[in-house]
């Protein structure tokens, strides 16, 4: 396979804007997609995204950005998908034909609401691309962090080692030390399960405990994180890999965590409908929590942690009471 390829970047949020600077350090040329034409003039105009990471600069000259997403499609061999997890589906559904043949990368971190899949699973099962066509991209990464050039660690996982070092070659900078991985599953789920354990630890913040609560509280997240991979797929793999517990950490222990900040609208007392209301981006957690409670049920499991956040979230339990119960449980 020759790799000079065309690399697309679907979605123009905060990460689809920051993966747009990483790859114009080593690509000619990006395609990015983005669904709002305004949004699109704006970052022609002044080479920055109006509501994204407001100040980076935005090389236009590197850049062709289009709300088609047929031309975006066409014109890439690699596509990363930066939608959130809940948009995806509605986003690809008409394009799946056009999908068929291209590698896909995954930078979002979430499940599939239509289908409870993660996302790589879901375009296999759903759109029938081989698994040695997908990938994730995932590890400590937050985008602000990323956009004031502070030192990141990305995990590019495939299945296909050529196109993983092509593709973390293609990520690398200074500010961006890249690493590749073949545990795409495991990869995948730690990605999805940190936002869930995330947005417990926003809610004990909220209520008022203090780090020594939370510091253990994490390790027991910790330690659910690594039983429920391994009950989805038991191979070895190293968690303290930054791709697993690096990712944990920072999005438990960040002021940029979304899921987090969700969390302690919580734990100050605001009710989960409109603490999403309040939210100016999705919270990929509230999804991931449904999803891990039914594969929970399902293989007759008991994750306390999980099923703590799905009583607050879904069944509108008292958040300090269920932080009371759990912290009993804890040592």
């Amino acid at each position: 396979m020759s790799f000079n390829k065309n690399i697309g970047v679907l979605g123009a949020g905060s990460w689809g804007t920051a993966l747009v600077k990483m790859l114009s350090e080593n690509c000619d040329k990006i395609f990015w997609y983005s669904r709002n034409d305004i949004q699109i003039k704006e970052i022609i105009k002044t080479k920055k995204n109006p509501k994204y990471l407001k100040d980076l600069e935005i090389d236009t000259d590197k850049i062709s950005i289009s709300s088609d997403l047929n031309f975006i499609i066409d014109n890439s061999d690699i596509l990363i998908i930066a939608i959130p997890s809940p948009y995806i589906e509605k986003s690809l559904n008409e394009h799946k034909t056009a999908l068929a043949n291209k590698i896909i990368f995954s930078g979002s971190k979430g499940v599939i609401p239509e289908s409870h899949l993660v996302i790589t699973e879901h375009l296999h099962k759903e759109y029938n691309i081989p698994y040695k066509n997908l990938g994730i991209l995932s590890g400590p990464t937050h985008a602000e962090e990323i956009a004031k050039g502070k030192l990141s660690y990305l995990t590019v996982g495939s299945s296909n080692d050529e196109i993983s070092k092509y593709l973390s070659k293609k990520l690398f900078s200074p500010y961006v030390h890249t690493s590749i991985s073949n545990d795409v599953i495991g990869i995948e789920y730690a990605a999805t399960l940190k936002n869930i354990y995330s947005i417990l630890v926003g809610i004990s913040f909220g209520l008022g405990y203090g780090d020594n609560f939370i510091s253990v509280l994490i390790s027991h997240c910790t330690k659910e994180m690594i039983n429920f991979i391994k009950s989805i797929d038991n191979v070895k793999r190293e968690f303290s890999h930054s791709a697993y517990i690096g990712d944990l950490l920072v999005t438990t222990y960040s002021k940029h965590s979304r899921n987090r900040t969700f969390g302690e609208m919580i734990g100050e007392g605001l009710p989960v409908k409109k603490a999403i209301s309040k939210m100016s981006m999705i919270v990929e957690g509230y999804y991931a929590t449904k999803n891990a409670y039914e594969i929970s049920k399902s293989k007759n499991m008991n994750f306390e942690i999980i099923k703590v956040v799905h009583e607050i979230l879904y069944n509108n339990k008292n958040a300090e009471l269920e932080l009371k119960l759990l912290a009993e449980k804890l040592n």
